[in-house]
């Protein structure tokens, strides 16, 4: 069966079907994946994905940890901390202008070459500079470099490679960045003891091995898909990514990209339809993914220091169960996905916002409980926190899927792009309301936001919730390419 063939019959599956057989016809995708990519590993495979594990260890690991810790032991003001984690963020915002410029260009080696080379140049000048507008520079430049060559390194799959190979290759790439995670995380407890600037140094050592092997695999030439396709941005090849499937594979929990870094295009298609969409349950679940992304970025901007002076937690004990919890919810990620196909991608949705919703209530109760030994408590808040990711992350990505009246593609990056803009919302914010009113507001925000996203989500998933019959046919009975366009 070709997969020409196959991406014809998905075109004809409309949402409204899907809510009905979604559940069954969801975690096949999933199984049908992973086990493809499981079964025959090597042919998923490049040596060049080291470097995006390498990428991972740096910008997932590392930077979350050791920047804000050495910037309050510079500045010793909490507002600096949350601007300077909200310029990295923000640098990451900028991955689809890096997309416009690879396929426009062709400059795919030369964009994924200087994000690597600039990621670890300006981590290594971090530690060099004072004074807030250097930081917010250089940490803006950080994310910059990130993202450029994130982006680039997917659009090395879905430009280069057959259609069949996308999920799997995709899927083995993120996971080396997740991988990456986890050991940036145990090397930042390393260093998380005043030894600020050599672990930010040994970070952006890490790209010069990147950069070596990020040159080895990589394919050469004119990017087939995007010949004679030029000014289509609807006939793109990412539209007919397998977002669901691709759900099921581990990825780095911190940050603001998610799927953006493979949906560059679909984000600026999203910006279109996204007036309309809001009237509609995609719309309500839209608002309900902004409302927990907005709640949650303070303590994201700030956990090793809030965990540090309000439960005497230290850093180094932080990023170690950090990295442990991650590791363990790489499991997360498939159970997640047997979980939505037999229970609903609603229900798995609002379960992750309970998860998390309990870590930082005990959290916020250990905020104030004058107990002399606490930490354990407040540990055990900080995992359910981090195991939570992947069950929302994976419910929260079927939803958008089988909610949406149009494009798949186009909603998967409405998605991704509500919460990266929450993301460096919060940050912002989160600054002067920790200024003024100190740690223990982290908790409430992210309580409120939970709260919000959970009274938004009631209800998603159900078959009455589903994008009428009628309004999808005008979308899924056609071409890829008009229901992109939809």
């Amino acid at each position: 069966m070709s997969s020409t063939w196959q991406g014809k019959k998905r075109a004809r599956v409309g949402p409204a079907s899907r809510a009905g057989a979604g559940n069954a016809s969801a975690p096949r995708d999933h199984w049908r994946v992973l086990r493809q990519a499981l079964s025959t590993p090597r042919r998923f495979l490049s040596i060049w994905y080291l470097a995006y594990l390498f990428l991972g260890i740096v910008t997932a690991g590392m930077v979350p940890v050791l920047l804000p810790l050495m910037m309050i032991s510079i500045s010793h003001k909490l507002g600096t901390v949350a601007y300077v984690m909200g310029a990295y963020n923000l640098g990451l915002l900028l991955s689809p202008l890096w997309g416009i410029l690879a396929e426009r260009r062709r400059q795919y080696r030369g964009l994924f070459f200087a994000g690597l080379l600039v990621t670890g140049l300006s981590v290594a000048v971090m530690p060099l500079v004072s004074g807030m507008a250097d930081w917010f520079g250089v940490a803006f430049v950080i994310g910059a470099g990130a993202s450029a060559a994130a982006t680039v390194a997917s659009l090395f799959v879905v430009d280069f490679t057959p259609r069949r190979e996308w999920e799997p290759r995709i899927g083995w790439l993120q996971s080396f960045n997740g991988s990456g995670q986890v050991v940036g995380l145990l090397l930042a407890g390393i260093f998380s003891r005043g030894l600020f600037d050599v672990g930010l140094w040994v970070a952006a050592a890490f790209m010069v091995p990147g950069l070596i092997v990020g040159g080895i695999g990589l394919p050469a030439g004119v990017a087939p898909a995007s010949r004679g396709e030029a000014g289509k941005r609807s006939a793109h090849p990412i539209y007919r990514l397998d977002f669901r499937a691709l759900a099921a594979f581990p990825r780095a929990s911190l940050g603001v990209m998610g799927f953006l870094r493979q949906s560059h295009l679909l984000a600026r298609a999203g910006w279109s339809a996204l007036p309309r969409s809001l009237r509609t349950s995609f719309g309500r679940f839209l608002l309900s993914w902004f409302a927990w992304y907005l709640g949650v970025a303070a303590f994201f901007a700030y956990f090793p220091l809030l965990m540090q002076d309000s439960y005497s937690v230290t850093p180094r004990v932080t990023s170690l169960v950090y990295a442990a919890a991650a590791a363990v919810g790489i499991a997360l990620f498939v159970l997640a996905s047997r979980w939505t196909g037999r229970h609903g991608s609603g229900v798995v949705y609002r379960l992750g916002l309970i998860v998390r919703t309990v870590g930082f209530g005990l959290l916020l109760v250990m905020f104030y409980l004058p107990a002399p030994e606490k930490g354990a408590a407040a540990l055990a808040g900080f995992v359910l926190i981090v195991l939570a990711w992947p069950i929302i992350s994976v419910a929260g990505t079927g939803l958008a899927a089988r909610l949406t009246t149009g494009s798949e593609g186009t909603a998967v990056g409405m998605f991704n792009a509500s919460g990266a803009l929450a993301t460096v919302a919060g940050t912002f914010a989160s600054g002067p309301l920790v200024r003024l009113l100190g740690y223990g507001v982290v908790p409430f925000l992210a309580l409120g936001g939970l709260t919000a996203a959970l009274v938004l989500a009631h209800g998603l998933g159900r078959p009455a919730t589903a994008p009428p019959t009628s309004e999808h046919a005008k979308v899924s009975g056609g071409s890829p390419q008009e229901s992109a366009r939809a």
